[in-house]
């Protein structure tokens, strides 16, 4: 489900544009609304039909165009709203200098590891991140914070971490991305994210931030904090050494 301003972003169109459109596709049968009645906006959250989704399926096989998988099925996660929409309004904003190079929601995420012999690693979602000529390639893994009314309240900064990165101690290949990135629950559970990967690194570099702060600031901010760091990077700055983009190589080795 999606609201006006979520397709407003992703289709790159402005609200007013992308309002019209969602008015037209609903009068017409393809995807239908409702409201939150806990939401004081009253916001309309929109949802493709059954006929929607079997038109838009017609209309990728007889363009030649893949058909993703579980189309009309898959729910937006976490990371989508905390990383890919906030990235994405940040590159609409400033086309010519950053950019969302790529993103995969958690199935296709599950199949890209699976692809590289990391199938027992299970993350939100993977991206590629371009910012001045430079990229960075990330997993995104979000805390989804204490289960339950009945952890203790000395337990509620801890409990559950340990499985976010549980994956990442038990391989012995190299995971082929620049960063891993941690959004944990709070301020507490971020602390104890960091204390847990200074004393047993990973291979693979680890930034940590929380949801707040998220919520405060654009995820390409100096928003991540990396174990035994004294400051927060932006988010190019995450990898020890960020990686040269294919357009920024081609220009420095004259090819």
């Amino acid at each position: 489900m999606a609201t006006t301003s979520d397709v407003a972003v992703v289709a790159g169109v402005p609200r007013l544009t992308a309002h019209r459109d969602l008015t037209w596709l609903h009068a017409a049968g393809l995807v239908g609304r409702e409201r939150s009645a806990e939401d004081r906006a009253h916001a309309w959250w929109y949802r493709a039909t059954v006929e929607g989704v079997g038109l838009l399926n017609r209309d990728l096989v007889s363009s030649g165009r893949p058909v993703p998988l579980r189309l009309g099925q898959r729910q937006w996660g976490a990371a989508h709203y905390l990383l890919f929409l906030p990235l994405l309004e940040v590159a609409r904003r400033d086309p010519g200098r950053c950019g969302l190079f790529q993103w995969l929601t958690t199935l296709d995420t599950s199949v890209w590891l699976r692809e590289r012999g990391l199938a027992h690693l299970r993350a939100d979602g993977y991206g590629v991140w371009l910012e001045d000529g430079r990229c960075v390639r990330f997993l995104v893994h979000v805390d989804p914070g204490p289960a339950g009314e009945v952890i203790a309240e000395r337990e509620r900064s801890t409990a559950g971490l340990g499985a976010v990165l549980a994956g990442y101690r038990h391989t012995g290949a190299a995971v082929p991305v620049g960063a891993v990135l941690v959004i944990a629950h709070d301020a507490a559970r971020e602390v104890n994210v960091l204390a847990d990967l200074a004393s047993r690194p990973l291979r693979a570099p680890v930034a940590v931030t929380t949801v707040e702060l998220l919520h405060q600031h654009w995820p390409d901010d100096q928003v991540w904090m990396l174990p035994a760091a004294t400051a927060r990077h932006r988010l190019i700055d995450v990898p020890p050494s960020v990686e040269l983009c294919p357009t920024s190589r081609s220009r420095q080795t004259g090819k």
